[in-house]
């Protein structure tokens, strides 16, 4: 699997920088966001991957899970037997629901799955204590107030 790499968007207005992540399937509890004393914010996290990677398995184990899949198909007879009210179509339905999802086989995966981390300079004009992210459909976006840069004054120093 390729290592993810978020795709981002950096801009400005007269007020405001911005920085868009596109982070698709990802919620918020799966990003971490942090700045520290260099003004280097770091967006990080993992997009977990719904690839079963069963497919990589040996030969022997998907023997074994051919047995389990059969102990299962005779356990579904079994119960089917039991229950009268079951009918035939449900039965083909579950079991049809099972062999989808057990022999599932991807032709072609183009997500990108992994860790990630991005980390950007802040600009000295940025407040950093009043930054601002919200995560919505996928995107994270994060708002960061731009202040007054401190105006360097130039000052006469006596020579003694």
């Amino acid at each position: 699997l390729v290592e993810f790499n978020p795709k981002i968007n950096l801009s400005e207005d007269e007020n405001n920088y911005y920085i868009h992540a596109d982070l698709p399937g990802m919620t918020k509890d799966q990003v971490k966001m942090e700045i520290n004393k260099d003004r280097i914010l770091t967006i990080s996290g993992e997009r977990k991957s719904i690839y079963d990677n069963s497919q990589n398995k040996s030969e022997n184990d998907e023997m074994e899970t051919e047995d389990i899949n059969e102990n299962n198909e005779e356990k579904e007879k079994q119960e089917t037997k039991e229950n009268e009210e079951t009918t035939e179509s449900e039965i083909k339905k579950n079991k049809n629901e099972d062999n989808n999802n057990n022999e599932r086989k991807y032709s072609i995966i183009e997500s990108s799955y992994g860790k990630f981390s991005r980390s950007f300079n802040i600009p000295e004009d940025a407040d950093l204590e009043n930054i601002q992210a919200k995560m919505e459909n996928g995107v994270l976006e994060v708002i960061i107030n731009k202040i007054e840069p401190p105006k360097n004054q130039n000052r006469t120093i006596q020579i003694q």
